[in-house]
């Protein structure tokens, strides 16, 4: 929400930005007005108490999520944390992915790092890099798992190519792996091979 939010710039209406799905910051003309939402006004003090309390939201900005999760296709990520690993991982001019020595889950990101500082000798202990600082804004109780299992279904690719375990809510869910065969064109009659993994659905299949 708060990235691409209407108090954001570049992403005013005065800088000429036109959001995709304008829903998702309906009445949100600035952070204050977001931020009631999750942290009410009734509910503390100081402001101040808002950045690191868990969210009391009633379920606005849920909807408004789960509306987005249904209505957006996978195709046209507009923010960075909408784009999958996968492209990000490989050669674009030849498809072929690029060396991963390791693969870290960013839920963990503190047994990771420190995990790397072990294995190059790196004092980390005057703190690692957490890859969230605060709370989700949005109460994950407001959402269905039907609605989790489209999410796992819009990061389909990047789950089966970097063999990650799906969550529990997320299972019946597949990818197919196609290996064909081809004579390389080098006259010698070498025998070559080109796999190729993708979602046994698409996004789209399963909109509503």
């Amino acid at each position: 929400f708060a990235r691409t939010g209407p108090w954001q710039k570049g992403y005013r209406p005065k800088d000429g930005y036109r959001h995709p799905f304008p829903y998702l910051h309906d009445a949100f003309d600035s952070y204050q007005d977001y931020e009631d939402v999750f942290c009410p006004p009734e509910t503390r003090t100081s402001r101040k108490e808002c950045t690191q309390r868990q969210s009391q939201e009633n379920g606005t900005l849920s909807a408004r999520l789960s509306r987005f999760v249904w209505e957006w296709d996978g195709l046209d990520p507009f923010d960075d944390h909408l784009h999958l690993q996968v492209p990000l991982l490989m050669d674009r001019s030849t498809g072929r992915p690029i060396r991963v020595d390791e693969i870290y889950n960013t839920t963990a990101a503190k047994a990771g790092w420190e995990h790397l500082g072990r294995a190059h000798g790196i004092d980390l202990s005057s703190g690692v890099l957490h890859a969230k600082t605060h709370p989700r804004r949005f109460d994950v109780k407001f959402i269905s798992d039907k609605t989790k299992k489209r999410i796992c279904e819009l990061a389909l690719l990047d789950y089966c190519c970097l063999n990650l375990p799906l969550p529990a809510e997320c299972s019946g869910l597949f990818c197919k792996l196609t290996v064909t065969n081809a004579t390389t064109p080098d006259g010698e009659n070498q025998q070559s091979q080109s796999i190729q993994i993708e979602p046994l659905s698409h996004p789209q299949s399963s909109r509503k």
